[in-house]
């Protein structure tokens, strides 16, 4: 079976790319550093890429940067994937400038991502919404709304969501939770979508892979401290100072590290949306990752549970 350890040349014998004149991708948050490289890359490549930036009319650097580094085709949108409004705003805007000829998107690539760690016990109820909100129900709203116009080209949905959404881990149920559902959101899309030959890509990129890409350590700790402050006394003298620190040591290792390499996300992504026959996913992870989510998926729960708690 094909994947993206298959070397380059065997690769070449599968891999059959679509032409990108004429068409269409629409990308959310390309103030992220996925979102803005992917942006960069496809226009490279000469598709017309609309560029969805949540602060975009608060004169966002990062978008008028992009603007400046791309070509003519590129579009910037005014795109909060949580507010109705705006999405149904990016639509009509898409609708009128598609490229001459062209009647509906390719691809549409949800990137938006949003997480708070922390044990579930501090964690706000309001943190577990705010993250659903961005993870997953943007991704299912801006499906529904584009899905007409990526049905009219037999295009792709590509959901870029993360390993944490198949294995589970201490610390990170806001986003492992999320993370799970766009798993089982695009599958259950994937199986509605064949008889229309629209095709539904999940790109699984991991820890080491991005990095800090989503998450700074100093956006996290300061979230976790702000939460272990929030809660009772009762409950802050149960889990103990010792316990919280260690925690918040845990998560310094998690957003530390050497500089991020986003080469093998590009190459899922790039790959995701430029070949005719697209893998249904990609896990752009390291070995010790891939091994945590084979135990996830083969071996009985409780294995999984003493070797990774």
């Amino acid at each position: 079976m094909e994947t993206l350890d298959t070397p380059f040349q065997e690769r070449c014998m599968y891999y059959v790319p679509v032409t990108a004149a004429g068409k269409t991708v629409l990308i959310t948050d390309c103030s992220s550093k996925i979102g803005y490289a992917v942006a960069r890359q496809l226009d490279d490549l000469g598709f017309t890429v609309f560029a969805g930036f949540q602060d975009k009319d608060k004169g966002s650097k990062s978008a008028k940067k992009l603007k400046e580094e791309s070509s003519g085709r590129l579009h910037l949108l005014q795109l909060d994937v949580t507010s109705e409004n705006q999405i149904l705003a990016a639509a009509a805007y898409v609708k009128e400038n598609l490229p001459h000829g062209t009647s509906g998107v390719w691809a549409v690539i949800n990137s938006a991502t949003w997480a708070s760690f922390g044990e579930v016990e501090w964690v706000p109820f309001a943190v577990y919404k705010q993250a659903t909100d961005v993870n997953l129900l943007s991704v299912i709203r801006i499906t529904q709304v584009f899905l007409p116009l990526v049905r009219k080209t037999k295009g792709r949905i590509v959901n870029i969501v993360s390993i944490l959404g198949r294995i589970a881990t201490p610390l990170r149920s806001p986003y492992c939770t999320v993370k799970f559902g766009v798993e089982a959101f695009s599958d259950c899309l994937r199986l509605e979508m064949r008889r229309w030959g629209v095709d539904v890509v999940v790109v699984e990129p991991g820890d080491y892979t991005t990095g800090n890409t989503w998450f700074t350590d100093e956006v996290l700790l300061a979230q976790a401290r702000h939460m272990w402050k929030s809660m009772s006394n009762e409950a802050r003298a149960e889990y103990g100072e010792d316990y919280f620190e260690q925690s918040v040591r845990s998560l310094e290792t998690y957003t530390k590290g050497e500089e991020t390499d986003l080469t093998p996300v590009l190459r899922s992504l790039t790959d995701a949306v430029c070949r005719t026959f697209p893998l249904s996913r990609y896990t752009s992870v390291t070995r010790s990752e891939k091994l945590q989510a084979f135990v996830a998926d083969h071996l009985p729960r409780s294995v999984y549970d003493i070797i990774y708690t």
